[in-house]
């Protein structure tokens, strides 16, 4: 998250781009602007598409607690995850997620963007 929403990459955050996180992670925050960040979230190389690998890495990460050493999926499993995300999202059938491909499913999840948030009590 630091690096996406550092406006210079580094290893610091400034306090207009702690507002700015905050204010994307907000409930009331839009389901475009939610979209745009999760993508460079997920898109950890910068390649402003996310591919097999990305979102291998992606449910890897949800699936896996921190601490843990081992992967709750085997590799068959973590296979058909990932194709049957490429069979929702990828519209055009191309092998990978387009910017625009992503931002038209999250955009239209109400589930994604209830999930893309961070509640302060």
């Amino acid at each position: 998250l630091l690096q996406v929403f550092t406006h210079s990459g580094g290893d610091f955050m400034e306090f207009e781009d702690y507002l700015n996180m905050m204010s994307v992670l907000s409930p009331s925050a839009s389901a475009l602007a939610k979209a745009r960040w999760a993508f460079k979230v997920y898109d950890t190389q910068n390649k402003h598409i996310l591919d097999r690998d990305d979102i291998a890495k992606v449910i890897q990460d949800i699936t896996t607690s921190e601490g843990e050493t081992e992967d709750k999926l085997n590799n068959e499993e973590l296979r058909v995850i990932v194709d049957n995300v490429l069979k929702e999202v990828d519209l055009s059938g191309d092998g990978y997620i387009t910017y625009e491909e992503f931002v038209q499913m999250a955009s239209a999840s109400q589930e994604f963007v209830d999930s893309f948030k961070i509640i302060l009590n």
